[in-house]
């Protein structure tokens, strides 16, 4: 697969207020040197603690934040080139925690056009953008609707049709659902993973829903400014102790299994669904 994000030993400490503090006992990087690719048409989920460093991954990608230390490339701009920051912006959108913060219009149609009717494209192209991005959040019939007067969910979802109004490559959330109640965290994650599977956008989920990682492509899991680990799902996942040490939890049937073999039932690891858990179970049986 082609890099789409390269991250080459990148560094990020926020500034203190206190510089006399600062000077007694610095703060700890936000990043500490990272490494990362992300592969085009991957579903990689980031997870970690608070203060673990993964929103400001986020926003290091989308060109927020500038590195330090270390460089960031998007679609093959670096960030700290800045006449391409909007070329990367435009092609690294982002959906943050509060759908509120995003929504600036007092129609959704409206909301949904306002990026690129701020780049410049010409009208007929703007009425057939917010018409597909609706369509492809499941958000048509609202279009008229206020948004004030939507569900949490249905707002998410009008603030990430918004981005895709902007045709990115890469689609960057940052605990998009925190906010969200089960079903209206379940209507963005259909969404999200509907625009990966069937327009082949890039999705960066940063979340602390272990349920919502574990349908990723791809985990990568970080602690104190660094990554931690990476890999699929299951490969993640099957670490129990280790996710524990650092403050996270695993998806139920992962954890369940961990707890069946730490009684001394011989099961395979990596088990992740209920179906198969409750077979390796029976077969053992």
């Amino acid at each position: 697969m082609e890099s789409i994000v390269s991250i080459r030993d990148v560094s990020y400490r926020y500034p203190s207020d206190a510089e006399e503090a600062e000077a007694i006992a610095p703060s700890a990087p936000a990043l500490d040197h990272i490494t990362l690719d992300i592969f085009e048409g991957q579903f990689t989920a980031v997870i970690g603690h608070n203060g673990s460093g993964k929103s400001t991954l986020a926003k290091i990608i989308n060109g927020l934040i500038l590195p330090q230390e270390g460089t960031v490339s998007v679609c093959g701009w670096e960030t700290r080139d800045e006449k391409h920051l909007w070329d990367i912006r435009q092609n690294a959108g982002m959906v943050f925690q509060n759908p509120d913060n995003q929504l600036v219009a007092t129609i959704v149609e409206e909301d949904v056009a306002f990026g690129p009717e701020n780049l410049g494209v010409p009208r007929e192209e703007i009425i057939r953008r917010v018409r597909k991005s609706l369509e492809a959040v499941g958000m048509s019939q609202y279009a008229q609707r206020a948004p004030h007067l939507l569900s949490g969910g249905q707002k998410q979802r009008v603030a990430i049709a918004g981005i895709l109004a902007i045709q990115p490559r890469v689609l960057i959330m940052d605990e998009p659902t925190a906010m969200l109640d089960p079903a209206g965290r379940e209507e963005v994650m259909e969404a999200a993973h509907r625009l990966n599977r069937e327009e082949g956008i890039t999705v960066i989920l940063i979340t602390h829903y272990m349920e919502e990682a574990y349908q990723a492509d791809r985990v990568i899991v970080m602690d104190s400014g660094h990554v931690v680990d990476d890999g699929t799902p299951r490969e993640v996942f099957r670490k129990v102790e280790e996710l524990r040490e650092i403050g996270l939890e695993v998806p139920p049937m992962a954890e369940l299994a961990w707890l069946l073999r730490q009684s001394g039932m011989d099961l395979p690891e990596g088990l992740m669904e209920t179906e198969e858990t409750a077979e390796a179970v029976w077969k053992y049986l």
